[in-house]
């Protein structure tokens, strides 16, 4: 966990007309924009701050997160992964076609802390995220998934991928993976995202008035998107980890004074902006093989 590789800002902070949230800022509830809708970032800190310590309690945890926030019947599962292991927890919104776009961050964490940023952080976003999206029709189909076993060698996403049959698999247009938020303004493992992904997220932040700066993590280890590049989807990954953040993983530190409300918030702010305008901007044609 040494020597991390730091890239330069993606790009200059832009401002676009009117009045638009600052770190620190708040969005006032229930404002709405670029076709999605934020939750009070109250509730998402709440959802942040309600961790189980035991994995298996944070997959109940979870899907009482997306039941709460609208997601239920068929549209939320769970998916037995391993032998006496927690499943994994996915919640779909259907679109207007099967073209998919896949949203995850991972349940398990180490023994050593409460796990709340690796990855709580992520995990508890996706519910808040699914608000976000619902408020009006979607063309593609989103897939927001808690995986499990991230620890243990990417277990879940493993699994989830290589079980996808291969007109399906063809059919996944992008994959945000959200790893250990909040300790830093959101940033992005800008040599390991796909180009256009790329270029949305910075298009999205310029809109915004604000920036992602690139942080690589290659000797960090790797992520849940790693089993999705393996079978060549575009994926990206947005995290909060610098040098000096970096500490915090898999240690004691591990914790919710880790974590800053205003750059959480933050985070979320974008990310929302960003699935939307994926779903706008990104073909729902298969991929080629």
């Amino acid at each position: 966990m040494k020597n991390i590789k730091f890239a330069p800002l993606l790009f200059i902070a832009f401002l676009i007309g009117g009045a638009l949230p600052t770190l620190g800022g708040k969005v006032p509830a229930g404002s709405s924009s670029h076709g999605y809708r934020l939750v009070p970032f109250h509730l998402l800190d709440h959802r942040l701050e309600f961790v189980p310590y035991k994995n298996a309690q944070r997959e109940r945890t979870l899907l009482g997160m997306f039941r709460s926030a609208g997601c239920a019947g068929q549209n939320l599962t769970t998916e037995l992964v391993s032998k006496n292991r927690p499943p994994q927890v996915l919640c779909r919104l259907q679109g207007q076609t099967n073209s998919l776009i896949i949203v995850g961050g991972h349940l398990d964490h180490v023994r050593r802390g409460s796990g709340i940023v690796d990855d709580w952080s992520g995990a508890s976003m996706l519910p808040s995220l699914y608000q976000a999206l619902r408020s009006q029709p979607r063309r593609h189909t989103f897939l927001f998934i808690g995986f499990t076993e991230e620890e243990r060698g990417r277990v879940g996403s493993r699994y989830f991928v290589t079980h996808l049959t291969p007109a399906r698999l063809r059919r996944v247009r992008a994959m945000v993976n959200l790893e250990c938020l909040g300790m830093y303004p959101p940033e992005v493992w800008e040599d390991h995202a796909n180009p256009v992904l790329l270029r949305n997220l910075s298009a999205t932040a310029r809109y915004l008035g604000t920036y992602v700066p690139g942080a690589d993590c290659d000797r960090i280890g790797y992520d849940d998107a790693m089993s999705f590049r393996r079978f060549h989807v575009p994926t990206i990954t947005i995290h909060s980890i610098t040098q000096p953040t970096v500490r915090v993983l898999h240690t004691r530190r591990d914790n919710l004074s880790a974590i800053h409300l205003s750059y959480y918030n933050r985070a979320y702010w974008i990310v929302a902006a960003y699935l939307a305008t994926l779903d706008a901007q990104l073909p729902v044609t298969p991929r080629q093989p």
